[in-house]
């Protein structure tokens, strides 16, 4: 779990941060949350599924099947789609929420990219303002965040309508085969069974756009099970010769 804080000028007046230079911090993460405006281009790249966090609903992008390997991230730690997610995009910064549904602009402790100088930007100006390297953090983020409740709104007009479905799925390639479980998807047959009106209020939520891409990025599944495939046989080959040593 990242140890994330908040970023006040208590806690950050004096400090300063450096951007990231690998994307070695997503190599573990292998699913993140999407937005609406997003979704397209995240269709294009990578398996998308619903997933259920306590009374909230939220797409997703699968990055990978094996536990903690985050497929589209090298060795080297170079990005290997040809989308990244927001949420990759502004690390180690990040936007949480109070119970009063108050954003918090957070950054992740253990990023390594905090200092106490002279390298890197500074958080705040002397008269406690953020920085502009900062408020550019912030512009950001609140691009990315005011989707956050048209996405939400969209999941829920999904499951409301009853076209949302636990998704099972078995993934086989010529040397192994991944299992996945614990996500919802578009019941395509109930998709097209819906009432015009129905169909309708979907359009005007933005839902109706997001069932369709996640019907169709589900076609992405077996290029992420390849990619799973061949760094497993290249980890393989890398120890072959450590253990014959």
């Amino acid at each position: 779990m990242a140890n994330i804080k908040p970023v006040t000028f208590e806690n950050y007046g004096n400090k300063r941060w450096q951007r990231f230079s690998s994307y070695s911090f997503a190599a573990e993460t292998t699913i993140v949350p999407l937005m609406l405006s997003e979704v397209r281009s995240a269709s294009a790249v990578f398996p998308i599924a619903f997933v259920k966090r306590q009374t909230n609903c939220l797409p997703v992008a699968i990055t990978g099947f094996d536990e903690r390997s985050n497929v589209f991230v090298s060795s080297d730690g170079n990005w290997l789609g040809t989308y990244i997610p927001a949420a990759f995009r502004a690390w180690p910064f990040s936007i949480s929420y109070t119970e009063t549904g108050e954003k918090l602009l957070c950054i992740d402790e253990d990023s390594g990219l905090i200092s106490d100088g002279p390298e890197g930007e500074p958080f705040f100006n002397a008269d406690e303002t953020p920085s502009e390297a900062l408020q550019g953090v912030i512009s950001f983020l609140a691009r990315f965040t005011q989707d956050r409740d048209p996405s939400l709104a969209a999941c829920t007009a999904l499951e409301a309508a009853g076209i949302l479905e636990p998704w099972t799925a078995t993934l086989r390639t010529s040397t192994r085969e991944w299992r996945l479980d614990g996500f919802l998807r578009v019941n395509e047959k109930a998709l097209n069974e819906l009432r015009t009106q129905v169909l309708y209020s979907l359009h005007k939520a933005g839902a109706l756009a997001l069932a369709y891409a996640q019907l169709h990025a589900m076609a992405n599944l077996p290029v992420v099970a390849r990619l799973a495939e061949q760094r497993l046989l290249g980890q393989q080959e890398t120890q072959a010769p450590q253990a014959a040593t």
